[in-house]
């Protein structure tokens, strides 16, 4: 069922009796703004912290606890061109409790109080819990540099995206845009996305979706305007692929690549696409894997990853820094035996089956079933049912792989080395 419940404030609510949890996600949706995304992350740090009827985290918990163990939380993500602050709620169904018990309408009654009496007043965010979450945030940033695949992946974005700042910096912000944050600003800010954001409210579990929609017609969001901008982000190419070489003190070289792709998320040549990188790095399968890791032991690890909102194909690689050279063409010899139809018909058999066990494998998954149903309402027209995907996966054809694979154009190369010279 699907009801508009103000302008801009839309609610999905999808009936079932797989899973013994009831879950509720509110997704606010924003173009994604350099100057915003770090607000927006340590936004959820503090709602998820502390309310103002629930002012400790230990009065959070026994909140949670008295919802007979709900699990809470705040989270940002990017979608290509948008950003995602999402709040959710994971309830035991109701038909696992006494008879008099009723945890699903006192659930929705706190997270109307998390979302509308958060723990601040018009000065701004209390600011006991302000400092203390900004200083939380601030520490991870500084950890990020300790955790070498993180950082180098990180680095690898910064290299890429170049000619977007906003592309560039990661999903969860920065630690310059943070430093300078006040309680004030950023209770400022909260009122502005609760206002403007496109709102997207996703429920799955064994409930009455009339009821649902009933309930929620009493949260006080109020009209806004439908965000009209494309989720999907293509940088221009680069005329030569860039490339960049830092030296810290790592045991293990980390040497990451960019490529740039056309296909979008369930376009013409999505599946195509998803196979093709599957069979190159995504997979314990794939050339990748058996060629760089297993038989030329030239790497730790070696693996792809497909983003279809913004135009990459990325690969990640642990290395020994002498073998700098001899990877990087050990990759293009993997990547030429796709575009050349040279793997083996056996290997593609086997990596199809694996993609269809794992998308049947999600249908057990609340996280991709909620996921999918906000994808349909953001990209209405690129619904694609299991039983089609199924079907796409297996009549991709070697040709079609070797189309997909020369549409990959390399961008950037970073290498994270403790040596110099390799680059």
């Amino acid at each position: 069922m699907e009801q508009e419940l103000k302008q801009g404030v839309h609610l999905t609510v999808q009936p079932s009796n797989q899973f013994k949890t009831t879950r509720i996600v509110v997704n606010f949706l924003a173009p994604l703004q350099q100057e915003t995304v770090t607000k927006r992350s340590l936004l959820a740090s503090l709602l998820e912290t502390n309310t103002k009827d629930y002012p400790t985290q230990t009065a959070l918990a026994a909140k949670l606890s008295q919802l007979y163990g709900a699990s809470f939380g705040a989270s940002v993500s990017r979608r290509g061109q948008l950003h995602c602050f999402s709040v959710s709620l994971t309830l035991v169904n109701d038909r696992y409790l006494p008879a008099d018990d009723a945890v699903l309408k006192a659930g929705l009654a706190f997270l109307k109080q998390v979302l509308f009496r958060p723990n601040a007043t018009e000065a701004g965010f209390d600011e006991t819990t302000f400092q203390r979450e900004k200083q939380n945030l601030a520490a991870y940033f500084a950890d990020i540099a300790d955790n070498k695949q993180a950082y180098a992946s990180l680095a690898l974005q910064q290299l890429y995206f170049a000619a977007d700042p906003a592309q560039a910096q990661p999903s969860f912000g920065n630690a310059a845009d943070l430093a300078p944050l006040t309680a004030k600003q950023l209770w400022d800010y909260y009122q502005q996305m609760m206002a403007t954001d496109q709102v997207e409210i996703v429920m799955l579990g064994q409930v009455d979706p009339t009821v649902i929609a009933q309930t929620l017609q009493n949260f006080p969001f109020t009209d806004r305007a439908t965000t009209t901008v494309s989720p999907f982000y293509q940088q221009s190419l680069w005329a030569t692929p860039k490339v960049k070489q830092e030296k810290q003190a790592v045991v293990q070289g980390k040497l990451n690549l960019a490529y740039q792709q056309p296909v979008t998320y369930h376009d013409a040549d999505f599946v195509p696409m998803m196979v093709t990188n599957a069979l190159f790095g995504g997979s314990a399968l794939s050339l990748l894997f058996a060629n760089v890791r297993e038989k030329a032991s030239l790497a730790y690890y070696a693996s792809s990853r497909l983003d279809t909102f913004r135009g990459t194909l990325l690969v990640q690689t642990g290395i020994e820094p002498k073998n700098y050279q001899a990877v990087l063409d050990i990759i293009q010899a993997q990547l030429t035996a796709l575009q050349q139809q040279n793997f083996e018909l056996e290997r593609l058999a086997k990596i199809k089956a694996t993609l269809i066990n794992d998308f049947v494998t999600g249908l057990d998954s609340m996280g991709y079933l909620m996921n999918q149903a906000l994808m349909q309402r953001l990209l209405p027209t690129r619904t694609l049912a299991l039983d089609d995907l199924t079907q796409q996966i297996q009549a991709v054809t070697p040709a079609q792989i070797a189309t997909q694979a020369a549409h990959l154009k390399l961008q950037a190369i970073y290498f994270l080395t403790s040596e110099e010279g390799n680059a």
